[in-house]
């Protein structure tokens, strides 16, 4: 079989038939149901885990904390231009609200404001394929089903003016925090208020375009990101069964997650309720994400913005099969987001990550260009390889990973 066609042709495939794939959506949950019956005959267990959550609470963190400090700014001119000092305090409460909602929801990835949200059943797939005799390890490959809201700040501004638009809501609390205060305090003349609700007015003009961080009604088709990794990660079980092959004491599993894209969800679903099992033996896991530029490969070593840190035997183990392959795989350096793998970090099982794609960011990341048409073989196929010697060194490599 030709797997790279497998994967392409897969990917197609839910495309075009499974539309509209948000997070705890039908969508996701049709899509899931053909994938587990294309696999009905690669695997031994097929199993399904249903959770709740609040898709929108994650990325409606962003234009939240967007309006919260307009609001906040507001406040804050009544204040510095009308002499109302209970005008300050409002003022801070708003932007202390803006500053906590987005740093739990999108700076460590906690469920901070879901009860806000409307709430929807997600769905993980399961799928493994057991050894030949008791298992001593288990090695799951990770990927995402579902897709995201389009967004079109990064659509339309370069990296720098996204970082520029990001700082000047940092600088904003930092700038309210203080000046609230000192106002309080009637440390400051109202001259100098003046001039620093102007800065205020200034930076909510430079955030403004957080009030549009994402397109609630454009989702992107997810082709890269990442049913790649979703067809990866299946395609090695597919190649076990088409050779029938079976590991002595390892078993392999492939877990697609809904919920990636509204803060890890699934992910973490699945490793709390699976805690125990996946304890019980030597787990790692390897999550498979938007996997498309050669030249971007890099391990990711760390993630949820550089907070929480992967597994070095995971990693190590990515490297050691990138270098069988040719390539000298990098460790990516900081990035604005998370990966599957630290759902799993975050318990204590060994995992990681492997990406192709630049946050500079690439035209087609959470963006209508994610489609079949814009996949890259090459890529997918130099992946393959990788995926292929780390499951098989971690199967026979004993207690080395």
């Amino acid at each position: 079989m030709d797997y790279i066609k497998y994967i392409t042709d897969g990917i197609k495939a839910i495309c075009i038939h499974h539309k509209r794939r948000t997070a705890g959506s039908e969508s996701v949950r049709t899509a899931e149901a053909e994938i587990a019956e294309s696999m009905k005959d690669c695997v031994d267990e097929i199993r399904t885990q249903q959770f709740e959550m609040h898709p929108h609470a994650f990325m409606g963190s962003i234009p939240l904390e967007a309006w919260l400090c307009l609001i906040s700014c507001a406040f804050f001119l009544v204040g510095a231009f009308r002499g109302r000092l209970w005008a300050y305090n409002v003022s801070l409460l708003f932007m202390l609200s803006a500053m906590v909602a987005v740093i739990a929801e999108y700076a460590l990835y906690r469920q901070f404001t879901d009860r806000f949200y409307p709430k929807r059943t997600g769905q993980n797939l399961y799928m493994v394929r057991k050894a030949k005799n008791a298992p001593k390890r288990r090695i799951i490959l990770c990927g995402h089903v579902d897709a995201a809201y389009e967004m079109p700040v990064l659509k339309y501004l370069p990296a720098l003016l996204i970082y520029i638009v990001i700082g000047s809501g940092v600088l904003f609390w930092v700038i309210n925090f203080l000046f609230c205060n000192l106002a309080l305090m009637d440390f400051l003349p109202d001259h100098v208020l003046k001039v620093f609700a102007i800065i205020e007015i200034v930076l909510s003009v430079l955030y403004a375009p957080l009030l549009f961080m994402v397109d609630w009604h454009t989702i992107v088709d997810g082709a890269n990101d990442n049913l790649t990794g979703c067809f990866l990660s299946m395609s090695i079980l597919r190649e076990m069964a088409d050779k029938e092959e079976r590991f002595d004491d390892t078993e392999i599993a492939v877990l697609i997650t809904d919920g990636e894209e509204a803060g890890l969800r699934g992910a973490h679903a699945f490793a709390s309720e699976n805690v125990e099992e996946l304890m019980k033996l030597n787990t790692m896991v390897i999550a498979v994400d938007t996997i498309h530029s050669v030249e971007e490969l890099r391990i990711f070593s760390r993630g949820i913005n550089y907070t929480e840190s992967n597994s070095e035997e995971a990693c190590n183990l990515l490297y050691f099969a990138g270098l069988k392959n040719g390539f000298d795989l990098p460790t990516a350096e900081f990035y604005p987001g998370a990966c599957d793998s630290e759902a799993f970090s975050v318990i204590g099982v060994k995992a990681a990550a492997i990406c192709g794609v630049a946050f500079t960011p690439e035209d087609y990341y959470h963006n209508v260009k994610d489609t079949y048409t814009n996949l890259n073989p090459d890529c997918i196929r130099a992946v393959r390889n990788m995926l292929k010697d780390a499951v098989d060194m971690f199967a026979r490599a004993g207690n080395i990973f």
